[in-house]
C-alpha cells in the first residue's frame, strides 16, 4: 500500500505539467505511466505565449525558447503563388513576455517537464498500467499493475486522469465523450527539405482545392512538420513515398523531400466531456477535450487545464477550503473547452473547405481580406490574444467578483505591462498562492485573519494606457493570476476570500 495526496494517471504534457504545478504548492503525488518513456515523437508542435508565461514561473520558459523555434511570418499560397504574408514574429509586443509563438516538438516539451521533476526528485512511476479506482467521500484508492505485472494499490486524497482521448479514468467516472469525427483522413509527416520557397523560420499554408497542406519549421535545417488531408489512394499501406509526388505537385512551388523522420495518419475528432469532476476523481487534457488542430491549442489547453486545477487541489488539502473552489475548475475549463470547440471547429471548417460556400470564400476572398486587415495594427493587437490563449478569463466563475477598472474585467489574466525599469508585472508576480496588488500613492491597508496568505504588493507606477486615470485602488489575483477582483474596496475582498473557508 502507497499513500499520497494526488494520484496522477498518465505522464504526457498534461499530467507532467499538473506535477510539476503541484511541486509548487508542495503537494505529494504520485504520476503512473503505462508506457516505459516519454514519447519520442513530435506531435503537437506549438507552444502558446500563455503557456510559456506559466512555464516562466517555474524557470522553464527560457528553456523552452532555447530548444524551439520562433516562428516569424505566416505565408499563404494558392497554386504556387504567394497571396499572403503575415509578419508574426512580434505580434504580440506589448501584450506579453512571449509575444510569439514557439515551435517545440511535444517530445521536447515533455522531456523539459521531466527534468524539472527529476531535479526535484520526483520520478515518474513508468510500465505502470492503472486498471481501476474507488473513491469514497474521504478518499480514493487506484490499483494498477507494476512493470513486474503484479497489481499494486495507492491511496490518496484525490485522482486526476491526464490518460488521453481513451481515458480510463473518464470512462470509469461515468462520463460521456460526446461529438463527432471529421470524414477526411489527415497525414502528418516530419520532413527534411530543401526549397528555395520553404526555407525559412515561418509558417506555409498551400491552399488546395477542399484542403490544405500545412508546414510547420521545427528545429535543425530544413526539418519542418507537414500537415494535409491524405490524397485518395486505394493501397492499404500508405506512406509518405506514397503521396510525396502528389504533395509537390499540389504545393506548387519548388520542393525536394531529402528524409522522412515521421510519418502517420490520423482522424480528427471533436469531442468534449459532459464534465472534468466527479467527486474526487477529476480529468484533464485529452481526457476531457480533444479537437481539431486549428490554431495549435490542443496541448496548450492541456498545461492549462492543470494550472487551473493544481492550485484548487493545493488549497482543497492544505486549506480545507470549501467545494465551491474545487467545483469551480469543472465550470470553467469545461466552460473554456466548449468554447474552445466552436472555435476552432468554425476554423477547420475555413480551413478544409468543408462545403462549397466555404471553398469559395477561403480560395476567392479570404486571402484578399486578410491581406487588407492583417495590415491593420489594431487587428493584430485583437488576434494575438485569441491564439496565444492570453484572453482567456472566467468572469462568470463564482471565483471572480463583477468589478472592473477602465477596460481592465475581473476574470481576465492579469494584464501584462513593463515598469519603467523594466521589469515586467509577471515577473514579480510568479509566486504561488493568491497576491493583492495596490496601485497609488495612498496606504494599502491589509487583509487579516484569513484561513489562507495573501501575498501583498504595492506599486505607485500606474501604467495609463492599462489603468487609464485611476489610482488607489486594488486587484486581487488568484494563484493562477486571474483577477478575482479589481476595485476599491478592500472589505470586499475580505468578505469574498472568507467565503471559501
Amino acid at each position: 500500500m502507497q499513500k499520497t495526496q494526488v494520484i496522477i494517471i498518465g505522464a504526457g504534457p498534461t499530467g507532467l505539467s499538473l506535477a510539476v504545478q503541484l511541486l509548487r504548492y508542495h503537494i505529494d503525488f504520485i504520476i503512473l505511466e503505462k508506457n516505459e518513456k516519454t514519447t519520442h515523437l513530435s506531435k503537437a508542435v506549438v507552444v502558446q505565449a500563455r503557456t510559456l508565461e506559466i512555464f516562466h514561473e517555474t524557470g522553464l520558459a527560457v528553456k523552452a525558447v532555447e530548444r524551439g523555434r520562433l516562428t516569424t511570418a505566416f505565408n499563404m499560397f494558392y497554386k504556387g503563388k504567394k497571396k499572403l504574408k503575415l509578419d508574426i514574429a512580434g505580434l504580440g509586443e506589448g501584450l506579453s513576455n512571449f509575444p510569439f509563438a514557439l515551435s517545440l516538438e511535444q517530445s521536447k516539451t515533455e522531456k523539459l517537464l521531466l527534468e524539472y521533476l527529476a531535479e526535484n526528485g520526483k520520478p515518474v512511476h513508468w510500465r505502470s498500467e492503472f486498471t481501476r479506482f474507488e473513491q469514497t467521500d474521504t478518499g480514493v484508492t487506484i490499483y494498477y499493475k507494476d512493470a513486474a505485472g503484479a497489481e499494486q494499490r495507492i491511496e490518496g486524497d484525490y485522482i486526476v486522469g491526464c490518460d488521453g482521448a481513451h481515458s480510463l479514468v473518464r470512462h470509469q467516472s461515468g462520463q460521456k465523450f460526446e461529438g463527432g469525427t471529421v470524414p477526411k483522413l489527415f497525414y502528418v509527416a516530419d520532413v527534411t527539405l530543401s526549397s528555395t520557397v520553404i526555407n525559412k523560420d515561418e509558417l506555409f499554408i498551400f491552399l488546395i482545392k477542399k484542403g490544405f497542406i500545412l508546414f510547420f519549421p521545427m528545429e535543425g535545417t530544413g526539418h519542418n512538420r507537414i500537415i494535409g488531408i491524405l490524397p485518395d489512394h486505394s493501397e492499404e499501406t500508405i506512406t509518405f513515398e506514397t503521396i510525396k509526388e502528389e504533395v509537390i505537385k499540389q504545393v506548387g512551388v519548388p520542393v525536394q523531400f531529402n528524409e522522412t523522420r515521421w510519418f502517420s495518419t490520423y482522424k480528427v475528432h471533436s469531442r468534449k466531456a459532459g464534465s472534468f469532476r466527479n467527486k474526487r476523481s477529476f480529468i484533464a487534457g485529452d481526457a476531457g477535450h480533444i479537437h481539431t488542430p486549428a490554431g495549435g491549442q490542443g496541448m496548450n489547453t492541456g498545461i492549462q487545464d492543470t494550472y487551473n486545477l493544481a492550485w484548487k487541489l493545493a488549497f482543497a488539502i492544505q486549506y480545507k477550503v470549501n467545494d465551491t473552489v474545487l467545483e469551480s475548475y469543472d465550470t470553467e475549463r469545461t466552460g473554456n473547452a466548449a468554447h474552445l470547440l466552436r472555435t476552432t471547429d468554425r476554423m477547420f471548417e475555413i480551413m478544409t473547405g468543408a462545403s462549397r460556400f466555404w471553398n469559395f470564400i477561403r480560395l476567392n476572398i479570404f486571402p484578399t481580406v486578410a491581406k487588407f486587415v492583417t495590415g491593420n495594427k489594431s487587428f493584430n493587437k485583437r488576434i494575438f490574444p485569441l491564439l496565444s490563449m492570453t484572453d482567456i478569463a472566467y468572469t462568470g466563475s463564482a471565483l471572480t467578483l463583477t468589478s472592473s477598472i477602465s477596460k481592465v474585467k475581473a476574470g481576465k489574466r492579469m494584464p501584462y505591462f513593463v515598469f519603467r525599469d523594466g521589469t515586467s508585472i509577471f515577473d514579480l508576480i510568479k509566486i504561488p498562492g493568491f497576491k493583492l496588488l495596490f496601485f497609488g500613492p495612498g496606504k494599502m491597508g491589509q487583509l487579516k485573519n484569513l484561513a489562507f496568505p495573501v501575498s501583498p504588493f504595492s506599486f505607485t507606477e500606474i501604467p495609463e494606457k492599462i489603468f487609464g486615470t485611476a489610482t488607489n485602488f486594488f486587484i486581487l489575483l488568484r494563484p493562477d493570476n486571474h483577477i478575482s477582483y479589481i476595485g476599491k474596496d478592500l472589505e470586499l475582498c475580505r468578505e469574498f476570500l472568507g467565503k471559501f473557508a
